[in-house]
């Protein structure tokens, strides 16, 4: 027999797969400890080797002539390339050399300069990247290089490029490249404006016919141009730089834009509106009364209450296509108040307020009639509500609501396939006939989709023709001609219909130039009325029917919250459009 106490306990199953755990983690762990070690020690070998390499270059430009300083087609000119590669224990390096004059403040800048001598010594800076490891790396050295008198002039004069961008703001970081290839050697050199927007190049050789082109990453491109056949009158000829002097440029420059172009058949609009007949069209009411067709506070003069809210009932439609905006007329004293926030509804009650997110300003809520609705999506938010905040800190008075509403769009056919032509206003020249020469005239096509996206387009103001006949353009929106603002992704709807030979198309518009949308306009001529539209979401309107040419007509424009006006002697012959101004 044998004892309990002669028994040898072993590994079971579980002992083993903790135990290789551990030993796999702890391996891992190594390894992965040495591979960073050995991508560290590869990264400190490539960046020792391109110091090396850097300071081989620079130690070789300080062993020239002074004179004998410079790059290839550069300024000043030389025999170092101004960019180059080199291989070192494996790494591939690209080298690149910038040498240029430099006016030294010692003595007064530009204009201001004692002595006249804009190039008073030279600047080497020589930069060096590779790829290793860890991505892209770069290290650079720089050194002056002193004439062996106090100065010296190589003669040229000093071309100054000054860079902005749309809104006329200094633009740092640009890419100027200037070119000659008149002078004795070729002249291609390509510097980084300041911090002030500046690129500066001293010592150029006097001579004309200096090219100038000015752009950066993602941004659009200015530049000088040569006298052609096509364009002989260059809005900004190439530069000459005069001995001695500085010749001063200016550019501007943004970021590029993207442009969707839309072509629709006319859109069925519908609204939801109250005027406070009676409270039907409410769902609730907290400290609020309809009284005297208004929304008001509860109550009547001294027993105002400071606060209180009123809901809509639930706003929807069963062909609902996109919200539009929603608008309102409130009159308010300097110690009332009406604020206005959107919410969603589900089901037939639950009222939730919509996020910043999606509507930005709306917890805050909205006091400024109207408010743009066309970021919602009708996939998420296919019902919903206004909910009005009336304030008052005096119980003698209240603000009120005379009428509210939300517009909506319930469909709009798309048109395919339509040829337009789209031009910018900036011009780069004239012909010979002095007909504007425009810096962006193309043709594009709407497609199967009815839809086309410009992208890498400028800053501009642009204006839309149509090629494919049988179409007018009855609204444009936005409005044309078109501002396109400078890093944006932007759309344009064009809604066409069948076109005839006179047409008048009304934009009816606030005084800070923003659409009215509903607005209700009568076109008429002598004492017979032809015809009243009411405005679309983007404020036009569109005449097509029993116009001949004439300048007689007139119209009469009213919308909600601003005073009747009436706009006599308007011309229409072909294709006309009026822009009438509402005041409150």
């Amino acid at each position: 027999m044998i004892g309990t106490h002669g028994l040898v306990r072993g590994f079971t199953l579980i002992d083993v797969l903790v135990t290789c755990a551990l030993l796999g983690l702890m391996f891992a762990g190594i390894f992965g400890g040495v591979q960073v070690a050995s991508e560290l020690i590869g990264l400190t070998k490539a960046k020792t080797g391109a110091l090396s390499i850097a300071n081989e270059r620079i130690e070789y430009i300080r062993s020239q002539l002074y004179a004998d300083v410079g790059t290839v087609a550069g300024i000043p000119p030389g025999a170092i390339p101004q960019n180059a590669a080199t291989s070192l224990n494996g790494v591939t390096y690209n080298v690149r050399t910038l040498i240029q004059y430099v006016d030294s403040p010692d003595d007064g800048t530009g204009a201001s300069d004692s002595n006249g001598i804009l190039a008073d010594y030279k600047e080497a800076k020589v930069e060096v990247t590779w790829n290793v490891g860890f991505g892209t790396s770069t290290v650079f050295l720089l050194t002056n290089i002193v004439p062996s008198g106090i100065e010296t002039t190589d003669g040229g004069g000093t071309l100054t490029v000054n860079v902005f961008d749309a809104d006329i703001q200094p633009l740092p970081g640009a890419s100027v490249r200037i070119y000659n290839n008149t002078t004795t050697s070729t002249i291609d050199v390509t510097r980084s404006t300041n911090a002030s927007g500046i690129a500066m190049f001293g010592g150029a050789p006097a001579a004309a016919n200096y090219e100038i082109t000015v752009t950066d990453t993602g941004y659009s491109t200015d530049q000088t141009y040569s006298a052609t056949t096509s364009n002989p009158n260059p809005a900004t000829p190439h530069v000459a730089v005069i001995e001695g002097a500085v010749s001063t440029m200016n550019f501007q420059i943004d970021e590029l834009s993207d442009l969707t172009v839309r072509t629709v058949a006319p859109a069925t609009y519908d609204y939801f509106t109250d005027s406070f007949a009676d409270s039907s069209q409410l769902f609730s009411l907290s400290d609020t009364d309809v009284t005297g067709g208004a929304l008001t506070l509860l109550g009547a003069p001294g027993s105002y209450p400071m606060s209180g809210t009123a809901q809509t009932i639930p706003i929807t439609s069963g062909s609902l296509l996109a919200w539009n905006q929603a608008t309102w007329v409130a009159t308010t004293t300097g110690v009332t108040a009406v604020r206005m926030r959107v919410y969603e509804v589900t089901g037939t009650s639950t009222y939730t307020i919509i996020p910043d997110a999606d509507l930005s300003g709306n917890s805050t809520g909205f006091t400024v009639s109207p408010i743009d609705l066309s970021t919602l999506s009708v996939g998420t938010y296919g019902t919903l509500a206004l909910v009005a905040e009336l304030t008052s800190s005096d119980s003698d008075e209240t603000p009120a609501i005379s009428i509210w509403e939300v517009m909506y769009t319930e469909d709009e056919p798309n048109i395919p396939n339509v040829d337009f032509e789209l031009r910018g206003a900036k011009t780069i020249g004239t012909n010979a006939s002095l007909a504007p020469i425009y810096k962006y005239q193309a043709t594009h096509d709407s497609g199967a989709g009815a839809s086309v996206t410009i992208s890498d387009l400028e800053w501009d103001v642009y204006s839309v023709t149509l090629v494919t006949p049988g179409y007018d353009i009855s609204n444009a929106c936005p409005s044309l001609p078109y501002a396109l603002d400078p890093g944006v992704s932007e759309t344009l709807t064009l809604t066409l219909v069948s076109a005839s030979a006179h047409t008048l198309r009304v934009q009816v518009v606030n005084s800070a130039g923003d659409p009215i949308p509903n607005a209700t306009v009568e076109l008429s001529q002598g004492a017979s009325s032809i015809d009243t539209e009411s405005s679309s979401l983007c404020g036009q309107v569109f005449f097509d029917s029993g116009l001949g040419a004439a300048t007689d007509y007139e119209l009469f424009v009213q919308a909600l919250g601003y005073s009747d006006t009436t706009v006599t002697g308007v011309s229409v012959d072909g294709d006309s459009l009026v822009t009438v101004t509402m005041a409150p």
